[in-house]
């Protein structure tokens, strides 16, 4: 008997297998909590960040930064009050899926499921982001243009693009390593070359990601100079911020779904490597991050018990 059972099997998977797709649900949620390092610290500063860095694109006018903070308060504290529980009870039926071993099919559901609620926080935006959208004068619509060029610089360096094969996989490499690092603690030498042959059997779609990154910024572009009524604009952007998807041609769609499946089994192999504590310390951070994310809510254990009933 191979001592690694095929991905999809339930049944005498070892127990660390569950880490690799808890990786994932986790990294989902806080981007869409829109949580950095230190959870708490990171979203109850959350106008501030936000504020910031959109700074870095556009120069809101003083009427435009108050209809910002408006918008933004009202759906930080929907936010809050609504979702957050909800991406409490995710990690923990997620962690209670996977309690046997995860499968091909717990992948799927857990990315499925984050899906889920960055669709509802869309639907909850709309409206507000259309407001905010449609005040852009033409000259800010202009910087903003001016600004993605400036971040895809920046991006094209850090993933390497158009550098030699060799120096993107190694780029990449070093990015899946820091990312399994955050939940294991620090890997052996061993565990990093693994992961580095895994990362580096992926298809190399480098180059594919940041002209998707470049067409999905134009198409921003285009639908700010559009025109649209507000109405028109949430209905738009309803549409386009949840869906990477529209607007690939068939080879590309086909390739970044091969890749996708590629990228939830590495998942899956890199969880094998990992030791007893390193298991343990993945699990203690996923329970941190739910425990935070209850806190933050400000919902309490009583809220939080009834949502797993």
């Amino acid at each position: 008997m191979s001592p690694h059972p095929r991905p999809g099997t339930r049944r005498g998977v070892p127990p660390g297998t569950r880490i690799g797709g808890l990786l994932v649900v986790v990294m989902a949620l806080l981007l869409l909590a829109g949580c950095s390092s230190g959870v708490r610290v990171g979203y109850n500063q959350a106008e501030l960040l936000v504020n910031w860095t959109l700074s870095d694109y556009v120069d809101f006018e003083p009427h435009q930064r108050d209809l910002f903070g408006q918008k933004f308060r009202a759906l930080h504290d929907w936010h809050r009050r609504e979702q957050l529980p909800e991406y409490a009870r995710l990690l923990r039926e997620t962690r209670a899926r996977v309690e046997d071993g995860l499968s091909r099919e717990d992948v799927d559901w857990v990315i499925a499921r984050s899906r889920d609620r960055f669709e509802a926080l869309v639907e909850r935006s709309a409206v507000d982001a259309a407001d905010l959208m449609a005040s852009l004068t033409p000259e800010q619509v202009k910087a903003l243009e001016r600004a993605f060029v400036r971040a895809n610089e920046k991006t094209a360096r850090a993933w390497g693009v158009g550098q030699p094969v060799a120096e993107q996989q190694k780029k990449r490499a070093e990015r899946l390593v820091a990312q399994v690092e955050r939940f294991t603690g620090r890997l052996s030498r061993e565990q990093v070359e693994r992961v580095v042959e895994l990362a580096n059997a992926l298809p190399l779609n480098t180059d594919q990601r940041f002209a998707e990154r470049q067409r999905r910024q134009r198409e921003l572009i285009a639908a700010l100079q559009s025109g649209r009524s507000r109405a028109e604009m949430a209905a738009w952007f309803r549409q386009w911020a949840p869906n990477w998807e529209r607007g690939r041609d068939p080879a590309t769609a086909r390739s970044a779904q091969a890749a996708a499946e590629q990228r939830a089994q590495a998942f899956a192999d890199i969880d094998r490597l990992l030791t007893p504590a390193q298991r343990r310390q993945a699990m203690d951070r996923l329970q941190a991050f739910s425990e935070d994310f209850i806190a933050l809510s400000g919902t309490g254990a009583s809220r939080q018990q009834r949502a797993s009933n």
